[in-house]
């Protein structure tokens, strides 16, 4: 295996693809925050920004349980990052409170522009035009006015991706984040088509809430070149399902 540390420090240029990815990634999704007992509506109405919103006393629990688990498999990883969310910060300190805490915005959640705190009400009589573009350019492609798209958020993750590659060759880095992100993770690392990404999307098929999904670097022959693999029946894990 070849360090991409040692080659910098060599002077030289090297394919990106020959430098290993980190030897594991651990994804936490945040434990269940005080936007996850409300409906979208409500989130909408709650006096608090969405990056503000805290765990709920269920969440706390979940994020107790699932330290417990990650500091088992996992005691000291080489770095912990997490977005700068309140819910990741609270999550990530639960499972690790005596190491040190990386932010990174990279791992902040879609930002729905004029949709995080605005109803479907306020919007049609405000700015029924919205509502239209909404509508005719569909979930994916669809920008809310100062927010993000999908496609801008998968930009971001793969920028992360490239970012531990270059950082955190052949280490251990635990990432607390969000069930939008690490979806589109899904979709980049398991090469998804829009449409399978998209069906997942609607229907809400993320990863839990204070759940463990693990992707490890491989050498692949086939392709020439250091991918991350994932084994579901392994590397997949909700601790407080059944305890709480």
């Amino acid at each position: 295996m070849i360090s991409s540390r040692s080659f910098h420090e060599r002077g030289g240029f090297m394919n990106p693809l020959l430098i290993p990815y980190p030897e594991t990634v651990v994804f936490i999704r945040h434990a269940e925050s005080e936007g996850n007992v409300r409906t979208r509506e409500e989130q909408r109405c709650f006096p608090v920004g969405t990056n503000a919103y805290k765990l709920s006393p269920r969440g706390r629990e979940q994020a107790r349980i699932t330290g417990e688990r990650v500091r088992e498999l996992f005691p000291k990883p080489d770095r912990v990052i997490r977005s700068y969310y309140a819910r990741t910060n609270e999550t990530a300190r639960i499972i690790y409170p005596d190491l040190e805490i990386r932010e990174d915005p990279l791992l902040a959640e879609r930002d729905r522009g004029i949709w995080t705190n605005a109803t479907e009400k306020e919007v049609s009589v405000c700015m029924p035009w919205e509502i239209r573009r909404r509508d005719e350019q569909g979930v994916y492609h669809y920008r809310a006015s100062g927010g993000e798209n999908i496609p801008d958020v998968e930009r971001r993750v793969r920028e992360f991706r490239r970012s531990i590659r270059f950082n955190y060759s052949g280490k251990t880095i635990v990432v607390v984040g969000h069930s939008q992100w690490i979806l589109l993770w899904q979709k980049i690392v398991h090469d998804w088509p829009m449409e399978e990404t998209m069906r997942r999307f609607i229907a809400g098929e993320w990863v839990e809430n204070a759940s463990i999904l693990i992707y490890h670097n491989t050498w692949s022959e086939e392709f020439g070149k250091h991918i991350l693999t994932h084994d579901p029946e392994t590397d997949y894990e909700v601790p407080w399902k059944d305890k709480l």
